[in-house]
């Protein structure tokens, strides 16, 4: 959730498609409510939205007597991580009203992603010696009023807009504001709330205050409210809280950091290796052109070098392992007896491959003879009723 700076009308309200959206539900229409769960109401882990329905009707019957409207026509939402071992706080609002609000923020273009109490109460043990929860003086010049949240739950008490009027008196006062308790007002109500509590008070803005509310581990969004996949939920949250919070910038630019270090490493080491590819290239060219002189355009030189040597040993008058003699000659030496039951009654030979046919061959004989030609660098094969031996990857 990005900062609030203003209050507008919501259609006018810009959309931030990387921020968070957390609706936030005013005091008023709030009213808090402890209780002490039977053992084994609250389910956990794939159970508990299974339980959703008990857990409400529990709540329904043990708070009827403390509500005004019928429990039907209201929403209940249970504390953060809360146990049936110890009372736990839930808080209460009509269900209706919450939905209206919450259809109209989508409407405008804003999901929630969770709903948040603009008070909590405290839910943390009371620890001895505590200093009292900070008293804050909100609202406006005409209706200021004075509000803290503590264990014992949300407290909201008017102020007169005037020194001079009724309503709470110096007594009052020293219940309301202990000595040892932060004062925090809001610019509207500052200069009042000194005068009236004859105390300096720290200004925070409205927009500061909702911030901070914002960020309460409260979600107001449970039961029939609840999200379908509360685990993807946090799981989002949590990735724009690291995306966006300002105590994850400096894990974010070492993260920028780590990626480009790793980016400029890898194109360093493609670069490296391409240009050695290259190098090998171009030796292989200068071995043919140095070696062959009247080769002045090269195109493949190993098959270019392969052809110049075998034009070159045929000049010469030597057979290559490309010839008909060497291919007999590596066949007659192979101790396999894959010609010696029906010998060959055609022989065709031409570009270093030699065809045999009429000989009876099966699959097991000529995959014999294959293995023992492969170390002399031929191979042989059964196409279309004839064995075929041929230089391994000559080229045509």
């Amino acid at each position: 959730m990005g900062p609030v700076n203003s209050r507008m009308p919501l259609s006018l309200t810009p959309m931030d498609l990387g921020a968070e959206t957390v609706a936030l539900v005013p005091a008023r229409a709030l009213s808090w409510h402890r209780v002490q769960l039977p053992a084994g109401t609250l389910a956990r882990g794939l159970f508990a939205e299974r339980s959703a329905p008990r857990l409400r009707a529990v709540l329904e019957g043990m708070l009827e007597d403390q509500l005004l409207d019928e429990p039907a026509q209201l929403h209940f939402a249970l504390q953060p991580d809360a146990r049936d071992d110890a009372p736990v706080w839930v808080a209460v609002c009509h269900r209706q009203w919450l939905q209206d609000a919450l259809n109209a923020l989508q409407q405008a273009g804003h999901t929630p992603q969770r709903v948040v109490p603009e008070w909590a109460p405290d839910t943390a043990a009371q620890a001895e010696n505590a200093p009292p929860a900070p008293r804050w003086v909100t609202g406006d010049a005409d209706a200021p009023q004075l509000v803290w949240a503590d264990h014992q739950g949300v407290h909201t008490w008017p102020l007169p807009a005037h020194q001079g009027e009724a309503g709470v008196t110096q007594n009052n006062l020293h219940s309301l504001l202990p000595a040892d308790a932060e004062l925090l007002a809001e610019p509207a109500v500052a200069e009042l709330a000194e005068h009236l509590l004859h105390r300096t008070a720290r200004v925070v803005s409205p927009a500061q205050r909702l911030q901070d509310a914002a960020q309460s581990a409260w979600d107001l969004a449970q039961f029939d409210l609840a999200r379908r996949n509360p685990w993807l939920a946090r799981l989002g949250g949590a990735v724009n809280t690291v995306a966006r919070a300002p105590q994850w910038r400096p894990a974010r630019w070492a993260a920028i950091g780590l990626v480009a270090v790793q980016v400029l490493g890898l194109n360093a080491f493609a670069w490296r290796a391409q240009a050695q590819l290259e190098q090998q290239r171009v030796a292989i060219r200068n071995t043919l052109t140095t070696t062959f002189p009247d080769i002045t355009v090269v195109v493949d030189a190993p098959l270019q070098m392969e052809r110049a040597v075998g034009a070159l040993r045929q000049s010469s008058g030597n057979a290559s392992s490309r010839d008909l003699e060497a291919l007999l000659s590596a066949l007659g030496s192979s101790p396999a007896q894959t010609l010696a039951s029906a010998p060959p009654t055609a022989m065709d030979f031409a570009a270093g491959e030699l065809r045999l046919t009429g000989g009876n061959y099966s699959p097991e004989n000529v995959g014999a003879l294959d293995a023992i030609l492969q170390t002399q660098g031929l191979t042989s094969s059964y196409d279309g009723g004839a064995l075929v031996l041929k230089v391994r990857n000559s080229a045509p």
